[in-house]
């Protein structure tokens, strides 16, 4: 019922029962997330949580801007007033803040009268890019928010497609979207091919905070709305996979007869350590798939995916080889459950020496 006068202050971090552990959220705190797509976000404060905090997140003719969803002065959901101009109002007693989080009004004060430097907000960054809009928790971002030049360069066909939240953790969905061996199994109403399919040794290239790797693939591409509908011939395709630490994948798609490019963005956003919101961009270079094409067909994939990254257990991603039992395919995998503890994730976690060879 009451808050003891011992009790941490409201601003520290990592947030009151916080559903990770304080070493990783500190981690994941300081990188950029997508917390909505820009069209989300118009004449009303939005409601946004990211790591166990929730935001407001509202725009204003100097664009968008993201604090805790909370006024200092009695406790107050900024996300329940209005914007009026360069100010989000308080809805319990009309305060009124800036983008940069500082109070400019007190209605209840008389006109020049001081006001307290701490009444503030507490902002975080935030910035508008490829139709997202991205939120970092921590004053200073250990990475930049991805370069994506080919969404920005005006070539073919580009979509947000509608973001989804899954029941399971972002590392769980970014193992799942950079896994080649269970397309066949799990997608086989929309693109998986033959089940009895060896995948060749490939090689992973790792850099600090990113990993890639290169394969081919033979898709068994469905458009009917249900499996079994028509089938086209398996087509070569080139798949060209990029990991940014910790939840950002890219996925280029080549059509290796045709030479024709698609490419899909996914960042998982960690809502809470078992929550996240998927955040996806589509581009096909060509120009020949119509968007809502586009977006139906990758809500169906997700479709496929989805009910069976939630199932998985643990929930959480072991990064101890021993807990689970890698084979070679998996090379992307174990490779990617490195990089995250190297970057300081899964402090209790110890890698082991079985490499899935």
């Amino acid at each position: 019922m009451f808050l003891s006068a011992t009790a941490p202050s409201p601003e520290t971090r990592p947030p009151r029962q916080c559903s990770f552990e304080a070493s990783d959220w500190e981690v994941l705190a300081g990188f950029w997330h997508p917390v909505a797509v820009s069209r989300e976000i118009g004449e009303r404060p939005f409601v946004a949580r990211l790591l166990d905090v929730r935001l407001v997140v509202w725009r204003t003719p100097a664009g968008v801007h993201a604090a805790k969803d909370l006024c200092m002065h009695r406790g107050g959901q900024i996300s329940l007033g209005t914007v009026r101009g360069d100010h989000i109002v308080c809805p319990l007693h009309g305060f009124h803040y800036d983008g940069t989080g500082a109070c400019r009004k007190i209605p209840a004060l008389a006109a020049g009268a001081p006001i307290p430097t701490r009444l503030r907000l507490e902002s975080h960054l935030c910035a508008e890019r490829y139709g997202l809009v991205w939120v970092c928790l921590a004053e200073t971002p250990r990475a930049p928010i991805p370069e994506w030049p080919e969404l920005e360069g005006g070539l073919g066909t580009r979509v947000v497609v509608p973001p989804g939240v899954w029941h399971a953790s972002a590392a769980r969905h970014v193992e799942n979207f950079n896994d080649l061996a269970h397309i066949p199994f799990v997608h086989q109403g929309t693109f998986g091919g033959e089940e009895d399919r060896t995948i060749e040794p490939y090689e992973v290239h790792v850099d600090e905070l990113s990993l890639r790797f290169q394969a081919d693939y033979h898709e068994q591409v469905r458009y009917a709305a249900t499996a079994g509908g028509e089938r086209l011939p398996l087509r070569h395709r080139r798949y060209s996979y990029h990991l940014t630490l910790p939840f950002i994948s890219t996925l280029k798609i080549l059509d290796v007869v045709r030479g024709t490019t698609f490419r899909i963005y996914d960042v998982a956003s960690p809502v809470s350590a078992m929550q996240s919101r998927i955040f996806q961009v589509l581009m096909d270079e060509s120009g020949e798939t119509a968007p809502e094409a586009m977006i139906g067909y990758q809500m169906r994939i997700n479709a496929e995916d989805a009910p069976l990254v939630e199932a998985q257990s643990p929930m959480e991603l072991p990064l101890h080889l021993r807990h689970e039992i890698p084979i070679p395919p998996d090379r992307m995998s174990i490779e990617y459950r490195r990089a995250l503890a190297r970057a300081g994730l899964g402090a209790h976690a110890i890698l082991g020496d079985h490499h899935g060879r």
